[in-house]
């Protein structure tokens, strides 16, 4: 497999600095040029959720620049706490509903599952939900 230098946009060392917005940004601004170079370029796709694939490999490049983009100030303006929007929704959060603490759960089997380690770090890029994802797979598969 070919290495490939996909854009990167990484916040987590300028999260407690002063000027934080203001990197924040740039750093959107560098991504979303990279990113739309690389798209206009072709030979990817965006998938589901949302991220853009390299069409060839299957590797995961990165997330839409548009996921990622910085509310502006109007947007953030616009913003209402979810109790106003959503009372039923807060309401049901606040108690604990539908948490997992709720609902019945199956007791799960431990298995030994050899994998490519390019498949696991395309479900771990996804999100901390990788293995719920990864059963579901499994699952549709079995049907």
């Amino acid at each position: 497999m070919t290495e490939h230098k996909w854009p990167s946009f990484e916040t987590w060392d300028i999260a407690d600095l002063p000027e934080y917005e203001q990197l924040y940004q740039q750093r959107w601004e560098t991504y979303d040029r990279e990113m739309k170079a690389l798209i206009a370029k072709g030979g990817v796709h965006q998938d589901e959720d949302g991220w853009w694939v390299d069409d060839a490999s299957g590797e995961l490049i990165g997330p839409d620049p548009e996921i990622e983009r910085p509310l502006t100030d109007e947007e953030w303006a616009q913003m209402r706490p979810l109790e106003e929007v959503n009372p039923e929704l807060a309401a049901a959060l606040r108690s604990g509903v539908g948490s997992a603490k709720t609902q019945p759960v199956e007791p799960l089997s431990t298995v030994k599952l050899l994998l490519d380690p390019a498949t696991i770090a395309r479900f771990e890029a996804k999100g901390p939900e990788w293995r719920r994802r990864m059963e579901e797979i499994i699952k549709k598969a079995e049907t």
